[in-house]
């Protein structure tokens, strides 16, 4: 038998993330758009540099909606008070894609009236929470109008929601969202596109009603719903007076803290493209701007420091130093009485021009059930899943140019720089992947050597059997594995392990898939710096996720003469139009659906063989071609045997 170079990673367990790496970039990054808004000297520049964060936005969640379909209001219920009264609707923000609201009038003076949109925070009761309740009570019994809804995956909106649990399937709101927030990705959109459309939708409601003034809107929110404020104050001119409460802060502070947050508080080359928490202050300048922060929070408190200096500086340019401000209270997360009333004398001030102390007034929330909008307490019809499903479902890739298609998608580049081998001891040491990073490796020799060498991905008992029939190993931790793991807290480690580290990559205008596919190719110059003789070229051989790497270098490198891939993840196209899945964030790559699949790549491989492994397929593989062989996945000892045969064409 012909044999070959195997190249197989295997993780060990240590720990050396990337994210400190990935971090460095960042603040690198951060520096540079530091340097650019100090530059901004003029009203005509900041409006400038202001759309451009706003074009920015819409490009990065995929664009809005193009249709402002009905609304078609349903009114389900009344509750009165001596001052105001709270109505029960449910409103369509897109045709069968409902939201439940909460709508506070006040009933003992004249309107119109001003008239708030308050988006609620992560919260399972969300708008039926006491906290938000409350702020929209306290707003009412000042004379203003008030709009909270259910944010979607949350209260009445559950995304996952099985009945006969009673409960999502696949856990709280944070994880809703990330399970739609990454699928989402792969179509080039952000789940932050149908948040903002609800909330955009939540002020045309309000613009509508006899006992609302239009030109007098706010927005007001705390944690999710600052989020959501700070977009909406950015992006929909009508929002006259705005005041995100525990969000703003800065991503120079909060990346060497809690790091990325929820799936719509981040997007794809946001970093790279030099975006900051300010840039959302500088997008709404100069309409008053109240950043309402605490002492403990987990979105740093030096971080809003930062921008409220820098926006400050901002408002000077346009003479409006007094519709800027920051207030803080003491505590953790949250919005306290003593927020709400200082959000509350920040709207009265630029809305109903009353300016003074507003404490809270004194008042009873409702029971969370009483203020259900639908009679189960699940509104039904489309949800964000649904819509993901139909919406990604229909896109195509366009044919063609697979390698330049590669490197745009993965945003790998290749690195020719030194490897700057380091620490060989026993075999063991360290290369340069990219510019400061480094990958751990091990390089295995038989005492029989049979000619072949092993660089293998994903399994350490599979390094030590192979170097016992004779092949020499080289196994290296790709990014994410082994060694390079990331441990860090995560909202959601069952489902999708790493997905801090895994954002942040995507922030910089990295991919996961792309820094593996660099640890490969070094690996294969580590094995000729090494003085590894490799006659027969390289078998690559990956199992799981890492595999998806494997796949893309194939393509580009045809120093890998065969490839073994083992218990891939699904395509991206079953990826995109089944609902729920489990750790595949690392491979998840952005706008891919328009580009290539899986299989695209597995075909261009040709004519080098490639072989699939899978434990036990569930549906006919997609994967197709004459170079191309699906079979069921055996134990090693076969695998030797069945895997490793001379490549087709002789090679």
């Amino acid at each position: 038998m012909t044999r070959a170079l195997l190249l197989f990673f295997v993780p060990v367990l240590a720990a050396q993330s990337p994210y400190p790496w990935l971090e460095g970039i960042a603040q690198q990054q951060l520096a540079k758009r530091r340097e650019v808004v100090a530059q901004l000297k003029t009203p005509a520049e900041i409006r400038a540099y202001g759309q451009q964060v706003r074009e920015k936005l819409l490009r990065w969640i995929g664009g809005l909606p193009s249709e402002r379909t009905p609304l078609n209001v349903q009114l389900t219920g009344r509750i009165e008070h001596a001052d105001y009264r709270v109505e029960k609707i449910i409103f369509e923000s897109q045709p069968g894609f409902f939201v439940t609201a909460s709508l506070y009038i006040p009933t003992n003076r004249p309107g119109p009236f001003p008239a708030i949109v308050q988006p609620t925070g992560h919260s399972l009761t969300a708008k039926a929470r006491e906290l938000y309740q409350s702020l929209s009570i306290g707003f009412a019994k000042y004379g203003f109008v008030v709009l909270t809804y259910d944010p979607l995956g949350q209260g009445e909106r559950r995304i996952f929601f099985d009945r006969d649990l009673g409960d999502s399937k696949v856990g709280g709101t944070t994880m809703e969202h990330q399970m739609v927030g990454i699928q989402s990705l792969l179509g080039g959109e952000s789940l932050a596109r149908l948040m903002i459309w609800d909330g955009m939708r939540a002020l045309d409601l309000l613009a509508s009603l006899p006992e609302v003034d239009p030109k007098r809107l706010g927005v007001a929110g705390c944690s999710g719903g600052g989020t959501l404020t700070a977009y909406l104050a950015a992006l929909d001119p009508r929002v006259q007076a705005a005041a995100p409460a525990c969000y703003i802060s800065s991503w120079q502070e909060q990346l060497g803290g809690t790091g990325p947050q929820d799936a719509e508080q981040q997007f794809p080359d946001q970093l790279r493209d030099g975006f900051d928490h300010g840039d959302f202050l500088i997008a709404a300048a100069p309409k008053p701007y109240l950043i309402a922060s605490t002492t403990e929070d987990f979105f740093p408190l030096a971080g809003a420091r930062r921008t409220f200096e820098e926006a400050k500086a901002i408002y000077n340019r346009f003479g409006a130093e007094d519709k800027i401000a920051w207030f803080t209270a003491p505590g953790g997360h949250g919005m306290r009485a003593d927020t709400r009333g200082a959000i509350y004398a920040w709207m009265r001030k630029w809305l109903q021009n009353a300016p003074g102390p507003a404490p809270e007034p004194r008042f009873t929330v409702e029971l969370e059930e009483d203020l259900n909008a639908s009679p189960t307490g699940q509104v039904g019809g489309e949800t964000a899943s649904t819509l993901n499903l139909r919406r990604l479902g229909a896109l195509r890739a366009t044919p063609g140019g697979l390698p330049r298609k590669i490197r745009e998608v993965t945003r790998y580049e290749p690195y020719t720089g030194p490897l700057a081998i380091q620490g060989v001891v026993a075999e063991r040491f360290t290369y340069e992947s990219e510019p400061g990073r480094r990958v751990p490796a091990t390089l295995h020799r038989p005492v029989t050597a049979n000619g072949s060498v092993v660089l293998l991905a994903g399994d350490a008992a599979a390094a030590k059997e192979l170097v016992a029939a004779g092949y020499t190993v080289l196994a290296i931790d790709v990014a994410l594995t082994g060694e390079t793991v990331h441990r860090a807290g995560s909202y959601s480690n069952e489902w999708f392990p790493q997905d801090k580290a895994i954002w942040l990559a995507l922030m910089v205008g990295r991919t996961a898939t792309g820094m593996r596919m660099a640890d490969i190719v070094r690996g294969l110059d580590a094995l000729q710096e090494r003085g590894v003789a490799t006659p027969n070229g390289v078998i690559g051989f990956a199992r799981g996720n890492p595999g998806v790497a494997m796949l893309h270098v194939a393509v580009l490198d045809p120093r890998l003469t065969q490839l073994v891939v083992e218990d891939l993840p699904p395509t991206y196209r079953t990826l995109a139009t089944t609902p729920v899945h489990r750790q595949v964030f690392d491979v998840v790559l952005p706008n891919v659906l328009r580009h290539y699949d899986l299989p695209d790549l597995a075909a261009a491989v040709s004519p080098r063989r490639v072989v699939i492994g899978r434990t036990a397929p569930a549906r006919p593989e997609p994967y197709t071609g004459a170079n191309v062989q699906t079979i069921r996945r055996r134990e090693l000892a076969g695998l030797v045997d069945t895997y490793l045969v001379k490549p087709q064409g002789g090679q």
